[in-house]
């Protein structure tokens, strides 16, 4: 049997950091608190702020494009990307 640990720094193991992906706000809603803030899992916008707009692009990457977001996080697109992690089941990511 082969194992192979992976080292997960940053986002998602991404080795240049957690700024890969930034929190983008939609119009009318507050800066967030610093340029490195994400929002905690679990995390709900205030009910007293505006609806984003259709199709609103929560997240950027470090170039300021538009990007799915990290796994789990408020307003990120996640559909499909779990499923390519379990296509194989001979794949295994371990870490300590």
């Amino acid at each position: 049997m082969i194992r192979q640990a992976v080292a997960i720094s940053g986002s998602l193991g991404n080795p240049e950091g957690s700024l890969v992906h930034k929190f983008n706000p939609p119009p009318e809603w507050p800066e967030p608190p610093s340029a490195s803030w994400r929002p905690p899992l679990g995390w709900e916008p205030d009910p007293a702020w505006p609806e984003a707009p259709a199709g609103w692009g929560f997240w950027t990457n470090r170039n300021g494009r538009p990007t799915s977001g990290p796994i789990g996080a408020y307003g990120a697109v996640d559909a499909g990307r779990l499923e390519l992690a379990t296509v194989d089941p001979a794949l295994v990511l371990m870490h300590s």
